[in-house]
């Protein structure tokens, strides 16, 4: 848990959000994954990711709600990325180059 905690470049405490709904909540699991980017813009941004054990989860495509400050991503890109679920759904919390 602490190599996801490490990985966590945004805290969604940080900086002030126009959707409350989109407010993570600090007791709320991390999750990591990577995938490739398919659909990306300021709100949210399309993920086709490997599967998520943890989650029972297998590979697919999903939508993250962007952080306040958005990641700058684009289609095509292959990320790893972490995230949590919200009362509005799943918060990207980062993302960086997948190796």
């Amino acid at each position: 848990m602490a190599a996801v905690a490490a990985l966590t470049s945004f805290s969604a405490f940080t900086a002030p959000h126009h959707d409350m709904h989109q407010m993570a909540s600090a007791d709320a699991p991390v999750y990591a994954s990577q995938g490739i980017v398919k659909k990306a813009d300021a709100q949210s941004v399309a993920i086709a990711h490997q599967a998520i054990p943890a989650l029972n989860w297998p590979p697919m495509t999903m939508t993250f709600a962007q952080p306040a400050t958005p990641v700058a991503l684009k289609p095509g890109d292959a990320v790893a990325f972490t995230f949590r679920q919200t009362a509005g759904g799943y918060q990207l919390l980062s993302a960086t180059p997948a190796k």
